[in-house]
């Protein structure tokens, strides 16, 4: 009996052995399921699935969580997604906050204030060289690390003017989803639309509103305010 018991913990010592040894470098299959969606999702592995097509089903069933969150009550604005501040802006009379996403992150944005959808713009491989856009020499804005940029964004007409909320992604990462047809009456806080795998979300609005959050700092979308007790635009 005792021999038996030994063998059966031999064999289940080798298969973990293996396992370790045929997914390296990354999480054996037993141990993933108890770490951090960081070190259990390793980023040089989810690149490696995005390219080839092939993503864990645990990492998509985490990946398009969409969690609800606690909208603050009151005049304020609202991050619009999870994420880290990379950078505020002011180019051509207008204000723009940069938000990175990591790829853990939650990717489903939610309107940063009350809005309607006045018209939606792309832009495809070539963004950087538009001429017409007040960011196109920001290179971290236009992720020129990155091969093929791509955006998206809303125009919504508000009662602080008129506001613009851009989704960025990479050649990896293409597809940008916003939820509301042109003509939707959006509340602050619902839920407007999703990146898969994409990168950065910048909210754009007239200069008269600075952005009460600092460079650096982490986000919560819905959750976080991004500007306490704006005045209306006249």
């Amino acid at each position: 009996m005792t021999l038996l018991l030994q063998l059966i913990l031999l064999g289940i010592c080798l298969a973990l052995v293996l396992d370790y040894a045929l997914r390296f470098p990354f999480p054996s299959r037993v141990v993933a399921p108890f770490l951090p969606p960081m070190k259990r999702w390793p980023v040089h592995q989810l690149w490696k699935w995005v390219e080839e097509g092939s993503p864990s089903p645990g990492f998509l069933r985490f990946f398009m969580r969409d969690p609800d969150r606690k909208i603050p009550a009151g005049d304020c604005w609202i991050a619009p997604v999870d994420g880290t501040v990379l950078a505020k802006l002011n180019r051509g009379g207008r204000n723009f906050l940069v938000i990175s996403l990591n790829v853990w992150d939650v990717h489903v944005g939610r309107m940063p204030f009350a809005a309607t959808v006045t018209g939606y713009m792309e832009h495809g491989d070539i963004i950087d060289t538009d001429r017409e856009d007040p960011l196109r020499d920001e290179p971290y804005y236009f992720l020129r690390d990155k091969r093929s940029p791509k955006q998206r964004y809303m125009e919504a007409d508000t009662v602080y003017g008129l506001a613009r909320i851009r989704f960025i992604t990479s050649y990896l990462s293409r597809r940008i989803e916003f939820f509301h047809p042109v003509g939707a009456e959006l509340e602050k806080g619902e839920r407007m639309g999703r990146m898969l795998f994409g990168s950065t979300c910048v909210v754009e609005v007239d200069e008269r509103y600075s952005f009460e959050v600092a460079e650096g700092q982490r986000t919560v979308a819905g959750e976080t305010v991004i500007l306490q007790n704006p005045v209306h635009a006249s």
